[in-house]
């Protein structure tokens, strides 16, 4: 039995999910000069307000060392700052900067604009279907 990788599912998810994230980049990468892993942080920190660099990892699913590094540079450029975490005094609490805050808002309208045009190419229905498709496997890959 041979796998069809036309249909197979992990491998046409899989490549859709790196074309999207190669051509989104150009939005964030060229402009704002941040790389994908420094653009995923600063979007969960933008979503959640603060976290710590463990639910970081789980958040925009990347592993602890991409985590550190992307948020030394983040920290470095002074978009990101590390709080004192008084429930774990352990894991510090990363929060947007208030510069952090005005790049995200500088960057969203141009990522909104980059989804709408992407997402023409599908009617309304379409859409919803997929948004279906979405929950339906993640429900399932969390049972």
């Amino acid at each position: 039995m041979k796998i069809d990788l036309a249909t197979f599912l992990p491998y046409q998810l899989t490549n859709v999910a790196t074309r999207v994230s190669n051509d989104f980049a150009e939005v964030y990468q060229t402009k704002y000069g941040l790389n994908i892993p420094q653009w995923r942080i600063l979007a969960n920190l933008a979503q959640y307000g603060q976290s710590n660099a463990k639910d970081l990892c789980t958040q925009a699913n990347m592993d602890k060392s991409t985590v550190s590094r992307a948020v030394k540079v983040l920290i470095d450029k002074g978009l990101v700052r590390s709080e004192l975490n008084e429930q774990d005094k352990r894991a510090a609490l990363l929060v947007l900067s208030q510069v952090g805050q005005n790049l995200y808002e500088n960057i969203a309208p141009d990522a909104l604009n980059w989804e709408k045009q992407l997402l023409s190419t599908l009617t309304n229905e379409e859409y919803e279907v997929l948004v279906s498709i979405f929950e339906k496997l993640n429900n399932k890959l969390k049972a």
